[in-house]
């Protein structure tokens, strides 16, 4: 092979892998994050200095939505929910992207100090439904997901998964989690859906059984929204590395 057909040949190749790059299919994640009383300071920390990085890392036409688990969801106005847009077009020397995740670091800092630190109830069922209704105003053509990290002990003022009677055991969670299901409408439509554990002071102490029924509550939630589901132990991790971790794609 002559020279010159080399460089052609390097040159083709060249341009099918940056035909390639600008053809990425843009990330849209919707992360329930629980910043409650019984979530240790460690771990709400860890978890938002993920999230610090995920924004750092946002490219182009990523969108993110961060919704923090309240005490009373459906009566939220909404206002403590932060929707961050990377640009689309692109600008000399990348001088969009870099105003962008100016911005949106600034916007997070001011988010997380909104958030009560003080609060005690966790509406994890109100907040998933508010993510789902946020999911569904992401563009269909991105890679939607979602992602919630908690305790996943619901106290509601109706529910508290410590100490009900519904969560003794994992046949009576079963039972809870498809009433439930039915009432809230349930169903993510084929999104990817990761659960991960925070660490936290209410969790620790409860007893295996109780454990267990809590994890297969939230398994059988969710066994309607397409692959089995589980909660993950480590929650932080998740969120450090969300693309690669739980929303890999196979090719």
């Amino acid at each position: 092979m002559t020279p010159l057909r080399s460089i052609r040949y390097a040159i083709i190749a060249l341009l099918f892998l940056l035909a390639g790059c600008s053809h990425r299919v843009p990330q849209a994640t919707v992360e329930v994050i629980d910043t409650s009383a019984s979530i240790t300071p460690r771990a709400e920390k860890a978890a938002l200095n993920a999230v610090q990085g995920q924004i750092a890392h946002m490219q182009r036409g990523d969108r993110l939505v961060l919704i923090p688990i309240t005490g009373d969801a459906a009566n939220d106005d909404g206002g403590r929910i932060l929707r961050l847009s990377a640009p689309t077009q692109r600008e000399t020397y990348d001088a969009d992207l870099r105003r962008f995740h100016e911005h949106a670091r600034k916007q997070f800092v001011a988010w997380k100090a909104s958030l009560d630190p003080h609060q005690s109830r966790t509406d994890i069922l109100g907040t998933l439904d508010a993510a789902q209704q946020e999911l569904a105003l992401l563009p269909k053509k991105s890679n939607r997901n979602l992602i919630a990290v908690s305790d996943f002990l619901e106290d509601d003022g109706t529910y508290r998964f410590v100490s009900a009677g519904s969560l003794a055991s994992p046949a009576r969670a079963r039972e809870l989690a498809a009433r439930l299901r039915e009432q809230h409408g349930s169903t993510l439509h084929g999104v990817p859906l990761c659960l991960g554990r925070l660490e936290s002071s209410d969790f620790a102490p409860l007893s295996a059984q109780r454990k267990e029924a809590i994890q297969t509550f939230w398994t059988a939630y969710f066994a309607a929204g397409g692959e089995p589901t589980e909660i993950r132990f480590d929650g932080t991790g998740i969120l450090a590395d969300a693309e690669h971790g739980c929303f890999s794609r196979k090719p």
